[in-house]
């Protein structure tokens, strides 16, 4: 592929000069097929294919520049100085009696994206709001998200019995989302207003445990797993009354659960893997003039950093039902008030239970008099292990609305906070957006917006079903969530970027253009531009290590990748403040464009995407606009049609001459592949240059998203004649000339 760089810099696709068909040979390369064999948050193991006597390893951060880290006799390396939150891009290199081959293919390691990113839905099916519904994460042994959630309905007959409890985790050395692993059906959830399933993870025995409620409450199971692949029913809690929760906690290889039964709270603990039967079950002592625990709200159960379990859960007041008492209980000690409703009832009430080393923390939504709107959302804390409690405070809203339910609370190391929450009704004057996300560098004053700019977050959902949060060990912020807002519906998940991380990219107002045109429309398969800022650190095209097989085109360059309706757009060039990618097939009418760099995304624009936008592929010289065009004859060598007084080495066509033109967005053409043989178009192409139609004897694909048109050039006094295309009756911008001469 040649590219044309036009006077002010632009970089954007031109001819396709060797007959017609674009290919990409990989030069000779010793070292082929490298992969991730194995990657933790201490180590990555790498193998490639090869057999020269030794080889070069190189690495890069995404969005920076290789370095060589190591030089080794086998076709295999391990690189064990890595930070477990930085996500890191390997090549290799091949030393050869010439010098050194070129790199191999590039590979990714590392936790998940920073930024915003979706999941990707079941089986790789688009998801539907039936999907990822009561999120519960966790972090696993790589410090990395995992997750349990319920899929509603799976078969989509309107029959919930058959939902399913599902887990997902994060694999580092495919840099992906592991694939969907069902644990079990839980037959019909989905009218459940409570926590219905909660997952943990022991990192001293490396094992995880998910508890869920059965048919809305017929039961309780409890699961474990020691890889996530393979999950084992270990017990199971019913009552004939129903029972509701769950909340399950690790540490330490015991297990502890925490249920709503007809008598009260219930706790269950012993040794994970001990029979069941030798697992002690307590009931919570029941304090003067309380009911038992509340059977509308789950109990939360949260282990300090000694190892100690404790629960938060709400009761009524016997003597005042509109009272809803908030208690805390370390099953070595008495229930401890920890704050109350004020008779202002129970409606919307939820909790969560978390802890700063052996302090716990508390988020609350219930309504109190320190508010005017309903289901606040309110923290509240101890300092000395939950003997005694601080006066709540009350989460301050975006503008005047009612906050609450869904909600979770997170607190890393330094002791700073975060709780995400539900936005209800209110006034319409809030500035931020979805969900919003208060915080707090001392846990006594807060305040809420959202993760990023409204122009990013204000398409996400001010309600998920389901939100959590977690620190990462490098006390970053992990959020994920259910969104039923934003096409495709699914899971979504915020991962706050470390230290040192770029601007994050932003598009420009009207940023998203035709490539060839720099006009509004864009077409299915074409080229489009994307302006902007910060959306690389590195400039250039593709190239061979670029491409992963012979088949498809590349999706990302330098960690930086285009969605555009949600697919990802195969991308050509890129710089700071311009992309060059292929448009998905198949798109019409408004669609959504973002820009993603090292996992951080940029502002969401609408563009529109159009049947036909024809544009010619252009140089400029001279102060004139040329089209990118060559002669058909090459017995003088490839020669470009133009003018040699204003460019060196090109030539002004004559009568009769054979030229070949090169345009996009001529009509809706494959995207994402290789093109290996030349597609007509579909209707007739008709080719202006100055008065005279000319039609082409060829016009159609022959490279992805590139049309070539072959025209007989008429016979014209000489002079220069505006150029222009048409297909099914929309004409090409004015603007490129072709010189004539006789």
């Amino acid at each position: 592929m040649k590219t044309i760089v036009s006077d002010s810099g632009s970089a954007f696709l031109s001819a396709i000069f060797i007959c017609g068909l674009l290919t990409f040979p990989l030069s000779a390369q010793v070292a082929t097929s490298l992969k991730v064999a194995a990657a933790t948050n201490k180590r990555v193991d790498l193998t490639w294919s090869g057999t020269a006597a030794t080889y070069v390893v190189q690495r890069r951060t995404l969005g920076g520049t290789f370095s060589s880290i190591a030089t080794v006799s086998t076709a295999s390396a391990s690189d064990t100085q890595i930070d477990a939150y930085t996500t890191y891009q390997y090549q290799v290199l091949a030393n050869t009696n010439d010098g050194q081959s070129a790199p191999s293919n590039t590979v990714t390691a590392g936790p998940p994206a920073a930024g915003f990113t979706a999941l990707p839905g079941p089986g790789g099916v688009t998801a539907t709001s039936t999907y990822g519904r009561n999120i519960s994460m966790t972090l696993d042994g790589n410090g990395d998200p995992a997750l349990i959630y319920i899929y509603d309905d799976p078969n989509g007959d309107t029959n919930y019995s058959d939902s399913e409890l599902v887990f997902r985790s994060w694999n580092r050395a495919q840099y992906a989302w592991n694939p969907d692993i069902k644990i079990d059906a839980v037959g019909d959830t989905s009218s459940a207003f409570r926590t219905v399933d909660s997952l943990a993870f022991d990192p001293s025995t490396n094992t995880f445990a998910a508890a869920v409620s059965i048919n809305d409450g017929d039961s309780i199971n409890v699961y474990t797993s020691s890889n996530g692949n393979t999950w084992t029913k270990k017990a199971s809690y019913s009552e004939s009354d129903g029972v509701l929760g769950p909340s399950v906690g690790l540490s330490g290889g015991n297990i502890y659960l925490a249920y709503v039964g007809e008598n009260g709270l219930q706790y269950v603990t012993g040794k994970l893997s001990a029979d069941p039967a030798t697992w002690q079950n307590k009931t919570a002592p029941q304090p003067t003039d309380t009911d038992i625990a509340a059977w509308y709200v789950s109990p939360s159960l949260a282990v300090d950093s000694a190892g100690n379990p404790a629960i938060a859960y709400f009761a009524e007041q016997t003597s005042n039902t509109d009272n809803l008492i908030l208690f805390f209980w370390r099953p070595s000690a008495n229930p401890v008030k920890v704050l109350d409703s004020q008779n202002n009832g129970s409606d919307g009430a939820a909790v969560k239970l978390t802890f700063l080393n052996q302090n716990p923390n508390i988020v609350a939504a219930v309504s109190r008099n320190d508010i005017d709107e309903e289901d606040q959302v309110h923290f509240v804390r101890s300092t000395d292990g939950g003997v005694t409690w601080q006066t709540p405070v009350a989460i301050p809203p975006d503008g005047h609305f009612s906050t609450g339910y869904a909600f979770d609370l997170a607190v890393n190391s330094q002791g700073h906070g975060a709780i995400a929450f539900s936005q209800n009704s209110g006034s319409g004057d809030d500035v931020c957006g979805y969900p919003k996300l208060s915080q707090s560098s001392d846990l006594v004053k807060w305040t809420t917006c959202a993760a990023a700019e409204r122009d990013v977050t204000g398409a996400f959902s001010p309600i998920p079903d389901s939100i959590q949060l977690a620190y990462g060990g490098n006390d970053k912020l992990y959020m994920v969530w259910q969104d039923t807002y934003i096409e495709p519906n699914g899971i979504q998940m915020y991962r706050e970027p470390p230290a040192g991380t770029v601007t994050g990219p932003s598009i420009s107002a009207n940023g998203v253009v035709n490539n060839a045109t720099n006009q509004a429309g864009i077409v299915g398969g074409s080229w489009v531009s994307i302006y902007g800022a910060n959306f690389s650190t590195t400039t250039r095209t593709w190239a061979a290590a670029d491409f992963t097989d012979s088949v498809h085109l590349p999706t990302m360059l330098d960690g930086v990748q285009v969605n555009i309706n949600g697919t990802p757009a195969s991308v050509f060039f890129i710089s700071q403040t311009q992309i060059n990618v292929q448009a998905p097939s198949q798109i019409s009418g408004n669609v959504s464009v973002q820009v993603i760099h090292n996992g951080v995304a940029s502002n969401t624009v609408t563009a529109s995407a159009v049947a036909n936008a024809p544009g010619l592929f252009t140089y400029a010289a001279g102060g004139k606009t040329f089209p990118a065009a060559v002669f058909n004859d090459t017995s003088n060598g490839l020669v470009i049609v133009g003018d040699a007084s204003l460019l060196a080495g090109t030539a002004k066509a004559h009568p009769g001459d054979i030229i070949l033109l090169y345009a996009t967005g001529l009509e809706n053409s494959p995207a994402g592949t290789i093109i290996n043989a030349p597609i007509a178009d579909s209707a007739p192409i008709q080719v202006t240059i100055g008065s005279a139609k000319v039609t082409p004897s060829f016009s159609g694909l022959v490279a992805a998203g590139e049309f070539q048109l072959n025209v007989t050039v008429p016979n014209l006094p000489p002079g220069d004649y505006p150029i222009s295309i048409t297909a099914n009756g929309v004409t090409s911008p004015a603007g490129p000339v072709i010189s004539i001469t006789q």
